[in-house]
């Protein structure tokens, strides 16, 4: 850290105290293998956004910039009917902001076990053959999760593993599907479900495409899109997106 960024974080203005707060941590950054977004980007003070973040403070769940990202693909369907899904729910705080952005009612289908992983199989294993997860991880407390969201009437959930619980929705149409299951069989049958209830230009969002900690939802999502015309559109986030054709 440089000596004149120190000095101005403590006693500079408050425009100069920002910028070298900025400077410090962009360096660490760099130093560490991660980015620090520049204050001049415009997504963290839209309005939707700095509402989800209200609503989701204090619960746990997928960072900022992939929050945005759910709320700019369900505020790009505006005028496309259909239903929301979501394959791994934890606390609830990627679907407050996607209710926080929704330009239309629709009805959310949230789906988790609460009680963690499934046991990862052969093709989670990473390139050295280890394992990024054990079953049980990332479990929730059911009651906390339905709590984070219980001020929304259009929410519907559906406790029990993927694909058990799919059955209830069958006849439902969709316009978002997010799947954040980080395994590769649970992501499969996701997809396998799901795609075909698409609307067309509807979309599926993976979490975990680009997460070394999770080959197995890639390998699921590039098996599952290997011989049909809608590629596959990684973000930086670590997430991919995928729109279904007309």
């Amino acid at each position: 850290m440089k000596l004149r960024h120190a000095f101005q974080a403590v006693f500079g203005s408050r425009r100069r105290r920002d910028s070298a707060w900025y400077e410090i941590a962009a360096a660490q950054g760099e130093r560490h293998g991660f980015h620090v977004y520049s204050p001049h980007m415009v997504w963290k003070d839209q309005p939707f956004f700095r509402k989800g973040r209200e609503k989701a403070a204090g619960v746990k769940g997928i960072p900022d910039p992939r929050s945005f990202v759910l709320q700019s693909c369900i505020r790009s369907l505006a005028n496309v009917e259909g239903d929301v899904a979501e394959c791994g729910v934890r606390q609830g705080r990627s679907a407050l902001f996607m209710l926080a952005a929704d330009e239309r009612p629709r009805t959310y289908h949230l789906f988790d076990s609460f009680a963690g992983l499934s046991s990862p199989g052969e093709l989670d294993r990473r390139p050295d053959g280890t394992l990024g997860w054990k079953e049980g991880d990332l479990s929730t407390d059911e009651a906390l999760a339905r709590g984070n969201l219980a001020a929304f009437d259009n929410v519907s959930f559906h406790v029990g593993w993927i694909p058990d619980t799919f059955p209830a929705i069958a006849d439902r149409r969709f316009a978002l599907v997010h799947v954040d299951v980080d395994l590769y069989e649970p992501t499969r049958d996701a997809l396998a479900f799901f795609f075909e209830r698409l609307q067309p230009h509807g979309m599926i969002v993976c979490d975990d495409y680009g997460s070394a900690r999770c080959p197995g939802a890639r390998r699921a999502f590039d098996e599952f899109f290997a011989d049909r015309p809608e590629g596959i559109i990684e973000l930086p986030t670590g997430q991919a997106l995928v729109t279904r054709r007309a």
